[in-house]
């Protein structure tokens, strides 16, 4: 029995619920959504409560299987462990990914959402992902963890020309036609010498 295929994906905003439920999210969603997050956020628009004792992915550490964490919803393509109810230590979460590459009959695929301004803390333990990608929601405010992101993703090495599948512009409503236009003539000579960079926004 293989060991399931672990993706990661880095995210900018809450609406990345939103992008995984569109035809090119839906695909990268796999089998099991991972929440990598040390306190509560996705199940905030999920509306999934979680209680101050769900321990999220950090709960495989004692043993707890991964059917009882996760959670099914209507709203996404696949059942999510969602962040713990209250916060816990990066550590416990770094510790916690490695248990993700075990043999399991219910998996081939787990997708882990990580938010950009977490991805520090998580580092290197992220290197259990076989391909990373980068969800950027363009109608977000940038915010200077966007750019800290980006000087730790080039440092940390995580990334390559085999294991990088993708930056994927999205927007969760309409965009005004002047900025559509902007950022598509910014992304289009990145496309041409990295193709997995796309110029299309998707509309979430």
């Amino acid at each position: 029995m293989p060991t399931p295929r672990i993706t990661c994906l880095f995210h900018d905003s809450t609406a990345v619920v939103a992008f995984l439920n569109s035809p090119e999210g839906r695909a990268l969603g796999g089998d099991l959504l991972v929440e990598c997050s040390a306190e509560p956020a996705l199940g905030l628009v999920l509306n999934l409560e979680t209680p101050t004792n769900y321990p999220g992915v950090a709960g495989l550490l004692g043993g707890v299987d991964l059917g009882t964490l996760a959670h099914p919803s209507d709203h996404l393509p696949a059942p999510i462990i969602l962040a713990p109810g209250a916060r816990v230590s990066p550590a416990a979460i770094r510790d916690a990914l490695s248990r993700l590459q075990r043999q399991d009959e219910r998996l081939a695929a787990i997708t882990l959402l990580v938010p950009v301004a977490e991805a520090r803390g998580l580092g290197s333990a992220l290197a259990v992902a076989e391909r990373f990608l980068i969800a950027w929601d363009i109608t977000s405010y940038p915010h200077e963890e966007l750019v800290d992101f980006a000087h730790w993703l080039a440092a940390e090495r995580l990334c390559d020309e085999d294991n990088f599948s993708g930056l994927f512009p999205y927007a969760q409503g309409k965009v005004e036609p002047a900025h559509a236009q902007r950022l598509k003539a910014l992304l289009a000579p990145l496309g041409v010498r990295a193709p997995s960079i796309r110029a299309t926004i998707t509309q979430a």
